[in-house]
This record gives C-alpha cells, structure tokens and sequence, in this order.
C-alpha cells in the first residue's frame, strides 16, 4: 500500500514538472537598460558630439543678438522682440529662447552651487544685467529649444527628446563651462555666446553660454 502511495506522488509531480519551463537568469540581461521606448541604437551623446561644432554653434552665433539690444527690446514688447529676434517653434505658449552675445564685467560669483552663475555687468553701472551658467550643473532645455534645425519631430518619442536635451547640457557642461577658471573671477571681463530663454518671470534674464572666454572673444 505503501509503495502505492509513493508511486502516485512521484506521478503527480513528474506530470507536474513535465509543465513546467525552466528560465534561464541572465545576469546582463538584467542589466540592460529598461527604457522600453528608446530606439536601438540612439545615442544621444554621441549625436550633440557630432554637430556641436557644425551645427550647434554656427546656428546660435548667426542668429545672435547683442544682449542689450535684446533687454530694451523685451522691455519695449517681448512677443515683438521675441518674433523679431527670438525662436520657439510651433507652440505659442512656450517661451521665447533667444540667442545672444555678452560682453561686461563679472560683479558677482556663485560657485557654492552645483549650478555654479556669475553675474556680469554689461553697462558700466557695477550691477548684474546677465547671469551666465558656469556649472557643473546646467538645468532646462534652453539650448535644445534654442535650435531652430531641431525639433520634437525629428525624435521617435518625448524621452529621446528629452535626452537630446540633456546631452546638450552636459556637452556644454564639459567642454564649455569646465575649463573655465574658478579662481578670482570677480571683476574680471567676459564674452559669452549663448542663450537664454524668457518668460516674464524674472529681471536678468540666465544665459546657458556655448562659448565664453575671459577677457577677449570666444
């Protein structure tokens, strides 16, 4: 009775085995990244790398205007200046982005932050007019959406966009705002080419810098 009883068991659970798929764990499967809407292949990276210098920087310093030229405009009508000087794609609701030239004196230094600024003083009166990122942290998408060859469009989906967006950051990050000095920039003068975007929201308007150099043009 008893060998019965045992044969039964072992019945039942080799028909429940036989059921069964044994999977495989793959360890660097695991590892592999999880964003399921990315294409094969993109590299955001590798793509700012390979236009930056052909594209990016020829496109902002041909549109760009003289930043006090751009604040009395803005003063006067920013939708007007923004038309006239400004780009913002195809949404009317999104800010203006605005490329620009500076030239002044660094008045104030914030390198306390990751998102390190200094302030510089474009007409002589020793007061901030422009605050220019200098890293190592570059926040927004002012430079993407300063581009006018570049558009959501040419992007699969939002978060290919948005890393686009944040490899243009971190190019500038690197190979802009690094090599700048930190040491005694107080007082010290400054050429940027840049942008910055404009929503109302604040009075010196913050300039995301593709070329900058202390004391001579860029």
């Amino acid at each position: 009775m008893r060998a019965s009883v045992y044969a039964a068991i072992l019945l039942v659970a080799g028909g429940a085995l036989s059921g069964c798929k044994l999977v495989k764990h793959d360890a660097q499967a695991s590892k592999a990244p999880r964003d399921a809407y990315a294409s094969a292949g993109y590299d955001p990276n590798a793509m700012v790398a390979s236009m930056w210098s052909t594209k990016v920087v020829p496109s902002v310093e041909k549109r760009a205007t003289d930043i006090k030229v751009l604040l009395d405009a803005i003063k006067a009508d920013p939708d007007a200046a923004g038309k006239k000087y400004g780009y913002r794609g195809k949404d009317d609701s999104a800010p203006w982005n605005f490329p620009t030239r500076v030239q002044g004196t660094i008045v104030s230094v914030d390198t306390d932050s990751s998102q390190g600024t200094v302030g510089v003083d474009t007409d002589g009166d020793g007061k901030a007019d422009v605050i220019v990122d200098i890293g190592p942290t570059v926040l927004g998408t002012t430079l993407r959406d300063s581009l006018d060859f570049v558009s959501f469009a040419d992007f699969r989906n939002q978060i290919e966009y948005a890393r686009f967006g944040t490899a243009l950051n971190a190019y500038a990050a690197a190979h802009v705002m690094k090599p700048l000095p930190r040491a005694d920039l107080k007082g010290q003068p400054i050429t940027v080419t840049g942008a910055f975007s404009y929503d109302g929201a604040s009075e010196q308007p913050e300039v995301v810098p593709l070329a900058l150099a202390l004391g001579s043009k860029p």
